[in-house]
């Protein structure tokens, strides 16, 4: 299956410019695929996964969406805690984070760090607004720390959550200074000794250097998924924008669910999706000119099956490289 090059939205394959972006060099590739809530990021980011996988590459595809379970889309059990091989895809391990779960873990860590800092701290600083997008940021940051695989490929929760948790203040080393500083219990701090200090500024220094992976394009590569309608285009464009703000670049687009124009063949309701889609499809190619850009198109069945997932990431990549 040739690809095709000249890549925009009226073509149908990822160009060559987007697989130079996403393709390992000499260094782990880490591939973010965000975007509004249900416009298909799980399906893009399995497809990817399993794309790599068949290509020889050593991946590993973790989700931090707590609504979508990589259990359901791979058939089989996939947990938080320990990567587990996905059945029928050598190559391949998943990671499902569960942001309840992680709470534990990441309070567990508190705990473990100092005595004294537990006891400083009361309760409900450990359960913080962001105790969630905290946690599940600390976790995924030993990914960047010690990469397991080639491929990285992060299936992230919806943008606006997504956003939290890298926007928030993830330097939680410095968010447990400042709770004990302005704490009741100021005097407990007086105990902690330089070990404990010298842990709360090496996590301090790794998350300074897990941003750093993720605004390096060279390194990371952040796609956004979405449909070609007006609400998933505003949000596009938000997040575009505040990713840019914490000097993190969107990079590529895949427009999900495109109505193809031989599946019209004269029916009015679908010729009228189909011109709408037509014209949010052009104000896409229009707003966002710098970006890559591809698209799928929308399916007669649910992308339920790893056959299916494997049609998706031939669709968008061609076949994959070991076997072209």
């Amino acid at each position: 299956m040739p690809r095709k090059e000249g890549m925009s939205l009226k073509g149908k394959r990822m160009s060559s410019r987007l697989l130079g972006l996403i393709w390992p060099s000499s260094s782990t590739k880490y591939l973010f695929f965000g975007g509004k809530g249900g416009v298909g990021k799980t399906t893009v980011a399995a497809a990817t996964a399993i794309w790599f996988a068949d290509c020889g590459k050593k991946t590993t595809i973790i989700s931090t969406d707590p609504t979508v379970s990589l259990s359901a889309i791979f058939g089989q059990q996939i947990d938080g805690k320990h990567l587990t091989q996905i059945r029928g895809i050598p190559n391949l391990a998943g990671l499902n984070i569960n942001p309840n779960d992680a709470v534990g873990v990441f309070q567990t860590r508190l705990r473990a760090l100092s005595r004294e800092i537990a006891e400083v701290l009361d309760e409900d600083a450990l359960h913080t607004p962001c105790s969630e997008e905290m946690a599940t940021f600390d976790q995924f940051v030993t990914f960047l720390e010690n990469p397991p695989s080639e491929v990285i490929v992060f299936d992230t929760a919806p943008t606006g959550k997504s956003l939290r948790e890298i926007a928030m203040p993830f330097n939680w080393a410095g968010f447990l200074r400042k709770e004990v500083v302005e704490g009741k219990r100021l005097g407990d701090f007086i105990s902690l000794d330089s070990t404990s200090i010298d842990s709360l500024e090496k996590d301090e220094a790794r998350y300074e250097i897990a941003i750093g992976v993720l605004r390096d394009t060279q390194t990371t590569v952040f796609t956004l998924v979405l449909l070609p309608e007006r609400l998933p285009i505003e949000e596009t464009h938000s997040a575009i924008s505040s990713l840019g703000k914490l000097g993190i670049r969107v990079q590529a687009l895949v427009v999900n669910q495109c109505l193809d124009n031989n599946v019209v063949n004269g029916n009015k309701f679908l010729e009228a999706r189909r011109n709408l889609q037509a014209r949010y499809i052009a104000k896409i190619d229009s707003v966002f000119s710098d970006l890559t850009m591809a698209q799928l198109p929308l399916l007669d069945r649910d992308v339920s099956d790893v056959s299916t997932l494997r049609e998706i990431g031939n669709i968008l990549y061609g076949l994959p490289l070991c076997k072209s």
